[in-house]
C-alpha cells in the first residue's frame, strides 16, 4: 500500500514537473530559412517518455491519472491571465496544440490496456 501510495505522488509530481518544462519550451524556435519549433518537439519526446516510464515502472492506469491531473493543474493555471497580468501559454497555434493535443494524448494513454 505504502508503494503505491509514493508511486501516485511521484506520477503527479512528475505531471507537474513536465508541465511547468512544457510550458516554457514549447514556444522556443530558431529561424533557420523557416521557424523551427525545437522546443515543441523536444517537449514532445520528454513527454511520451514520462509516460513510458509511469506505463512500465508502475503498471497502473491510476498512475496514469494521477500524472494527467498534475499535468492538467498547471497547465490551465498557465494558461489563465493572472491578476499580475502574466500569461504564459498564449493564443498562438502552438500553445493551442501543446493543450489540446497533450490532453488527447494524455487520455488516450490512460485507456490503453497496461502490460502484466
Amino acid at each position: 500500500m505504502n508503494n503505491k501510495l509514493i508511486s501516485y505522488f511521484v506520477s503527479i509530481f512528475l505531471g507537474i514537473a513536465i508541465s511547468l518544462v512544457g510550458g516554457f519550451l514549447q514556444a522556443a524556435k530558431s529561424k533557420f530559412f523557416i521557424n523551427i519549433p525545437w522546443g515543441f518537439a523536444l517537449y514532445l519526446i520528454v513527454f511520451f517518455l514520462a509516460i513510458r516510464f509511469i506505463r512500465r515502472n508502475y503498471k497502473s492506469r491510476f498512475a496514469l491519472i494521477c500524472f494527467s491531473f498534475g499535468w492538467l493543474a498547471i497547465a490551465l493555471l498557465m494558461s489563465t491571465k493572472l491578476q499580475a497580468g502574466d500569461l504564459v501559454l498564449t493564443n498562438n497555434i502552438y500553445a493551442i496544440i501543446y493543450l489540446i493535443g497533450s490532453v488527447i494524448i494524455l487520455g488516450a494513454m490512460t485507456t490503453l490496456p497496461i502490460k502484466k
